[in-house]
């Protein structure tokens, strides 16, 4: 009889629990929701400082805030390194005339609503990652536990060392530096 057998008698014992599901978007949602925690403190003060222009042509005259003007623009942090700066200037130009400016008195806002959009993408695109790593956090915590019980010595290899490493009493925290597998 094959060994699997012991824990999976039909197909309906790999089906995820609504419980389960649950926990795990409310996990994703709440860590959401911490990385998001800067990214809400910079449109802030992207706002304040908005807030000293009397128009959007005025942006460009405001110490500091290229950066926010560039998220803004759409531009990630990622496409920054592969731009010139003449195309930075570019980007923020095609902003203000095709976004900004059409927004009238309510420019600055427009302004923040686009930055968070960037920003926005930004998290989601982590926030797809985390995922992933949370669930082969929780596989590799439920290995190493049925390992442990099962009396099975086991040997795990570290990510930045490459080193194989023998089990110990207190590997509760080898997810962090475990190399995962493709």
């Amino acid at each position: 009889m094959c060994s699997y057998r012991n824990h999976l008698k039909s197909i309906d014992d790999l089906i995820t629990t609504y419980e389960a599901i649950r926990a795990g978007f409310v996990a994703l949602a709440l860590d959401k929701n911490r990385r998001a925690t800067p990214f809400v403190a910079e449109a802030r003060a992207l706002k304040e400082a908005a807030a000293q222009a009397e128009s959007p042509i005025e942006l460009l005259k405001i110490k500091g805030i290229e950066m926010g003007l560039l998220t803004a623009a759409g531009l990630s942090d990622k496409s920054l390194a592969h731009l010139m700066s003449e195309d930075k200037v570019e980007a923020i130009n095609g902003l203000i005339k095709n976004f900004i400016e059409p927004a009238g008195t309510n420019f600055a806002e427009e302004l923040v609503f686009r930055f968070l959009l960037t920003r926005g993408d930004t998290l989601g695109g982590s926030m797809r990652n985390v995922g992933g790593v949370l669930a082969q956090r929780k596989l590799t915590r439920a290995i190493l536990s049925t390992l442990t019980i099962a009396g099975t010595r086991y040997h795990w290899q570290h990510s930045k060392s490459k080193k194989w490493i023998a089990m110990t009493n207190n590997d509760s925290e080898i997810f962090i530096c475990l190399k995962p597998t493709k």
